[in-house]
């Protein structure tokens, strides 16, 4: 039976959205797992991964903002800083400043997903973004302990 409340997150959005948390669980478990060389190539990859998906969640928010009727000008300032500030984390030189710094960005932009959704943005979608953040948190925490 299908669910038809406005709040079901639709079957699609969903399976991609969780598939997109896999590369940030295996790189998490393959920081833990392994040392040296594969390590650093394992971090790296997650804090690659990790700056592209931040920048993606701004794409989002600019893509809504463009679409708005009347968009707020503050939403196309707030759609552009995940990408500076990921940026910003890859420049720095410890990476473990790198992955604080991405965490924090991702649990920023949930709080702001969650506190002020962007215009037009379906009622699922803040569930999801919520979901999706707190396993994207969890793992840069496992990854920050590990390391």
């Amino acid at each position: 039976m299908t669910d038809t409340r406005p709040s079901a997150i639709p079957a699609v959005p969903a399976l991609l959205g969780y598939s997109g948390v896999l590369p940030f669980a295996a790189l998490a478990i393959a920081v833990v797992l392994t040392d040296g060389a594969w390590q650093n190539l394992a971090l790296r990859a997650f804090l690659a991964y990790g700056a592209v998906i931040l920048s993606f969640l701004g794409g989002i928010r600019w893509g809504a903002a463009a679409r708005a009727a009347q968009p707020r000008n503050g939403e196309y300032v707030l759609a552009v800083l995940p990408s500076l500030w990921a940026w910003a984390c890859l420049l720095a030189e410890q990476p473990m400043l790198a992955a604080w710094g991405l965490m924090a960005g991702f649990a920023l932009m949930g709080f702001a997903d969650w506190l002020r959704p962007a215009p037009g943005t379906a009622s699922w979608l803040v569930t999801l973004r919520l979901r999706l953040t707190a396993a994207v948190v969890l793992c840069h925490a496992i990854v920050i302990v590990a390391v």
